[in-house]
C-alpha cells in the first residue's frame, strides 16, 4: 500500500532545503516578533526555535510524500524518476523524456513571472512591501530558493496536495477529465499563494489588495506551469521547472536591491539582510 523507498527518497530529498533555510527562518521570526512581544515575555533560544520550525515542516513534507505515494498513484499522477530510484530502474530512461519540457517550461514561464512582477506588480505596490518581501527573498538566498522552493515547495504541493485534491475531484465526478486535474492544480496553486501571506505580513509587508493579487498570482502561475508538468511528465520535470523559474528570477532581485542600493533607498538595510533570496514560493 505504501511505497517506503519512494516515501524515502522524497522526504530525504527535501531534507536539505530545510537544513538551509531554517536558520534565516528563525532570524526572521525573532527580528519581525522580538519587538512585539510584552514585557517581560522572551522567545525561545535561537537553536530551540529552529529545531521546533524544522521539524513541523519535516513533519509537513513527510505528511505530503505519504499523501502522494496514496493519491498520486491512483490518478495516474506519476515521479518516474524518483520510483526508479526506489526500485532500482532505469533511472535515466525515466528522467530523460523530462528534460525538454522542463527546460521549456521554466524558462519561459520564469520570463512571463519576472515581466509581470517587475512591469506591473511591482510599482504598484508600496516600498514597506517591496522591502519586505524582497528583502526576505534575499536573504533566503539562491541555495534556499532552489533546495526549498524548487523540491520541497514540489513534494508538497505537487506531490501532496495536487494529488489529493486530484483524487478528491475523481471520488466526487466519477471522471478522470482535464478538468479535474486542472482544477486540482488552481486550487493548489491558490491554497499555496494564501498561505504564503502571514509570512511575509509578519515581516513587514501591507496587507493590500495588490499585495493580495501578486501573492495569488505568483503562485497560480507558478501553480499552473508545474502543475502540467507533474500531470504530463512527471514529479522531475516539475521540481526542474521550479528551479529554472528561481535562476531566473534571481539575477533580476540582486540587480534591483543594487539599484535600490545606488539609490539610497536600501532593499537590504540591516546585517540580517543578506544578499541572499524565496518562493512561495
Amino acid at each position: 500500500m505504501f511505497n517506503w523507498n519512494l516515501i524515502t527518497i522524497l522526504v530525504l530529498i527535501s531534507l536539505p532545503g530545510i537544513i538551509v533555510t531554517t536558520p534565516d527562518l528563525v532570524r526572521s521570526i525573532t527580528r519581525a516578533l522580538k519587538p512585539k512581544l510584552p514585557t517581560g515575555k522572551t522567545l525561545p533560544p535561537a537553536p530551540v526555535l529552529g529545531i521546533l520550525l524544522g521539524l513541523e515542516v519535516l513533519i509537513l513534507v513527510s505528511a505530503s510524500a505519504i499523501l502522494g505515494s496514496l493519491a498520486a498513484i491512483k490518478v495516474t499522477l506519476r515521479a518516474p524518476f524518483f520510483e526508479a530510484l526506489a526500485s532500482g530502474g532505469d533511472a535515466w530512461s525515466s528522467a530523460s523524456p523530462q528534460f525538454l519540457p522542463m527546460l521549456i517550461g521554466g524558462i519561459l514561464g520564469g520570463l512571463v513571472l519576472v515581466a509581470v512582477y517587475y512591469r506591473i506588480f511591482r510599482p504598484r505596490l508600496d516600498s514597506q512591501t517591496v522591502l519586505s518581501m524582497e528583502g526576505l527573498r534575499l536573504e533566503m538566498g539562491l541555495s534556499g530558493r532552489l533546495l526549498y522552493g524548487g523540491i520541497l515547495e514540489e513534494v508538497l504541493t505537487r506531490w501532496g496536495m495536487m494529488s489529493a485534491f486530484a483524487w478528491l475531484g475523481i471520488k466526487l465526478t466519477g471522471s478522470a477529465s482535464p478538468g479535474v486535474f486542472w482544477a486540482a492544480i488552481v486550487i493548489s496553486g491558490v491554497i499555496f499563494g494564501l498561505l504564503h501571506i502571514p509570512n511575509y505580513v509578519i515581516a513587514g509587508s501591507h496587507l493590500t489588495a495588490n499585495f493580495v493579487v501578486l501573492m495569488l498570482f505568483l503562485n497560480l502561475w507558478a501553480s499552473l506551469v508545474f502543475g502540467w508538468l507533474f500531470w504530463q511528465y512527471g514529479l522531475l520535470a516539475a521540481i526542474g521547472a521550479h528551479m529554472i523559474f528561481h535562476l531566473i528570477w534571481f539575477p533580476f532581485d540582486l540587480h534591483f536591491a543594487q539599484d535600490e542600493r545606488s539609490d539610497e533607498n536600501p532593499i537590504i538595510v540591516t546585517p540580517e539582510f543578506s544578499t541572499d533570496v524565496s518562493e512561495m514560493r
